[in-house]
């Protein structure tokens, strides 16, 4: 099983459609390249987009360019040989820790599974030590 860490952005957009696509398109034209994001309805017409971009500072400064709030997270990129129970297994430490992810998402290639757990930017560094 691999972990690596990266920089994760929370970004709050208009949840209707063509939000995210904006959102994406807007990030694009700015030469942003993502290497993964989550984006989930968060209630009272509200999305929460999470983002990792290849190079954060270039995000950033996108982000404060385009006056776009962000919060900051931390996220962790897992992967390894499908299995049964592997997800679960992954991320069990955070579990019996009491470190709660923000965000998470798998998939299932060739194989091999790869996830991207996001967890409170206050809990990067204890996260990333059970990881």
């Amino acid at each position: 099983m691999g972990v690596k860490r990266v920089t994760v952005h929370c970004v709050d957009i208009e949840d209707k459609p063509g939000s995210l696509h904006r959102f994406l398109s807007q990030s694009g034209l700015s030469g942003i390249d993502f290497l993964c994001f989550i984006a989930v309805s968060a209630g009272n017409n509200r999305g929460r987009v999470f983002v990792s971009a290849k190079d954060p500072k270039q995000f950033e400064a996108f982000v404060q360019e385009a006056k776009i709030r962000t919060t900051p997270a931390a996220g962790f990129i897992i992967d390894g040989s499908d299995r049964v129970s592997a997800a679960a297994d992954a991320i069990a430490a955070l579990a019996k820790n009491d470190i709660p992810g923000v965000a998470g998402a798998a998939m299932v290639i060739g194989g091999q599974y790869q996830m991207l757990i996001v967890v409170d930017a206050k809990n990067a560094d204890r996260a990333q030590k059970l990881l």
